[in-house]
């Protein structure tokens, strides 16, 4: 009674002091929300009107544009922040290759008993009429080299094309004898570490994994996704990610075929979330998109957001297609023992990046030129230093890093280089489910590291404190949609489902604060959207979400309980716990 009657005495004050005043459309009041906003860091109320916020701040604040056609929500003490930014993710890459198989990833750490089960239950339900398998997901490192070959794979699927991607979206592949021969490729196939390689049997075979930019003969040949597939296996994504609070995306890798399935999507009005779409610069190998091409795929299409392109430095760690600047361990047992086994000569095998400098630089000058703004994916520090040395070129020779390009995972970024980052203004977009120890970290990154280069691996605290700004991304669907657990691993250093194997690097941990701002404005920014979205502070679009708890209240093991209650984007309420 007395919460009815205050809500009631809000809208009695509002009328009297409202007329003429702009009035809200919407209210929520006796909340704490968290605003990010450093000038007004906590609300008690927010009033929205057209899909915007026009008053932040106390609920007599609120009162004041208040009246009695106003909507309120009594928040009756909830928490609401900003809604989560993830930059970083493969609606269109991956989703469509997981329509019909998704296979479990190394956040589930699953056996290969689990991945090969699972695979075979895909079977059972795929449909007769694909001419392809096409499955994603599963967690090769988990795997061993006698299971990953064409062999094993005939017998699964020995009537047509088995594709079968590995959890990274792309950067790693496994197939059977029909894919390699409608792909063209056999054992004459010129291997070119780390852009381009098989995995190879004794005697000098294709074994029945392609490695980076191996994998594009058989993407070429892939059946086609139609648009009405496409969009039902984007917005799956999509709508999965309002159920987590996210309120802004970025698709990190699109090409061609992808863009009418969202200019559909957009005209439907079925892209709640602001938008930004990263065009296909390269993929696994040096060959790049001429940038006419990406400006008649832009032009052609009515899309969401503004222009971006996505490049490729380097592949993956485990397998060994990362430049390091002191290369990798030249002899461990695993690396020898696993799916990928190494030689002695590792680091000269992955001396150089995907792209050759000269070339870097300008394609990335060019692509400046042209409007875009560039997402490059580096993960080894060598991989990082290229990318940086190319952007350099670029931010000098304009002055600023207008557009801004960044980097996204660094994981392994070299102390020598963090200045770079803050001088030149380059975010670095971490993935911090890797900062906890899992089997994917400790059993397929570790060993084939030096013991000095694993102990530099995702340096958090090292990195916020030089003044790099820090944005997060989830990677998915090549990692789970849940960037609540990805924050408690960041804030703890430890595995939320495996707490008995410690911290990994505590000293980096960040705090809760840093890492809410590392969720919200800092991806804002480095979608160029910081000015609309990313806090709660009048002329701001409405994006907030009302959370289960206070993450400032709660212990830091209690993040990755987080439910989202309700999401809303202009205003609009998206999604609702039921």
């Amino acid at each position: 009674m007395l919460r009815t009657a205050f809500v009631g005495l809000i809208l009695l004050m509002a009328t009297a002091a409202g007329v003429g005043a702009e009035t809200a459309d919407t209210a929520y009041i006796n909340g704490k929300i968290y605003t990010v906003d450093a000038t007004k860091p906590w609300a008690e109320a927010v009033a929205i009107k057209d899909g915007k916020f026009i008053a932040v701040g106390s609920n007599d604040d609120v009162a004041a544009v208040t009246t009695e056609d106003t909507k309120v929500v009594d928040l009756d003490g909830r928490f609401a922040m900003p809604g989560i930014g993830d930059p970083h993710i493969h609606p269109a890459m991956v989703m469509p290759r997981r329509a019909f198989c998704s296979l479990p990833g190394s956040f589930f750490e699953p056996t290969e008993e689990d991945i090969i089960k699972a695979l075979k239950d895909c079977l059972k339900t795929y449909p007769d009429d694909r001419k392809w398998v096409m499955a994603s997901g599963a967690t090769f490192a988990a795997m061993s080299k006698e299971t990953l070959t064409r062999e094993f794979l005939d017998k699964l699927i020995p009537d047509r094309p088995a594709f079968i991607e590995d959890e990274t979206g792309g950067h790693q592949i496994w197939f059977n004898t029909k894919a390699m021969e409608a792909a063209g490729v056999d054992r004459t196939f010129v291997d070119n570490p780390p852009e381009a390689f098989f995995d190879r049997t004794d005697d000098g075979d294709l074994a029945g994994v392609a490695n980076e930019g191996a994998v594009n003969p058989f993407i070429a040949v892939l059946e086609p996704v139609d648009t009405k597939v496409k969009k039902i296996a984007f917005t799956r994504l999509l709508d999965e990610a309002l159920s987590k609070g996210i309120t802004m995306f970025g698709d990190a890798y699109v090409f061609e075929g992808d863009l009418e399935a969202y200019e559909q999507l957009q005209k439907e009005g079925k892209i709640k979330q602001h938008a930004v779409l990263y065009l296909k610069g390269n993929l696994g190998t040096a060959e790049l998109t001429p940038v006419k091409e990406l400006e008649r795929w832009w032009n052609s299409h009515d899309l969401p957001g503004t222009k971006g392109v996505k490049l490729g430095m380097g592949g993956s760690l485990e397998s060994i297609s990362e430049a390091l600047v002191d290369g990798y361990a030249s002899e461990t047992p695993a690396a020898k023992d696993g799916p990928f086994p190494v030689d002695d000569a590792v680091p000269e095998r992955n001396s150089t990046p995907v792209i050759p400098a000269d070339e870097f630089a300008q394609y990335v000058a060019d692509l400046d030129k042209a409007g875009f703004q560039v997402k490059v994916h580096a993960i080894g520090d060598g991989a990082v230093r290229a990318t940086l040395d190319g952007y350099e070129r670029v931010i000098e020779a304009n002055g600023n890093n207008r557009l801004r390009h960044h980097i996204d995972h660094c994981s392994l970024v070299h102390p020598d280089d963090f200045q770079r980052f803050v001088d030149l203004n380059v975010t670095c977009t971490i993935w911090p489910p890797l900062n906890a120890p899992g089997n994917y970290n400790l059993g397929a990154i570790k060993p084939v590291l030096k013991p000095m280069t694993w102990a530099r691996m995702y340096p958090n605290r090292s990195m916020w404190d030089s003044g790099i700004r820090l944005v997060t991304h989830t990677d998915a669907p090549a990692a789970p949609l849940w960037p609540w657990w990805g924050m408690e691993a960041s804030a703890t250093r430890q595995n939320p489902k495996r707490p008995e194997l410690g911290a990994m690097g505590g000293d980096q941990a960040l705090t809760v604060a840093e890492l809410v701002k590392a969720y919200t404005i800092n991806p804002a920014w480095s979608l160029r959207i910081d000015e609309v979205t990313g806090s709660i502070e009048e002329g701001k679009f409405a994006d907030m979400i009302l959370l289960n708890h206070n993450l400032f209240e709660i212990p830091l093991t209690d993040i990755h309980k987080t439910k989202v209650l309700k999401t809303i984007i202009k205003g609009e309420a998206v999604y609702e716990a039921q």
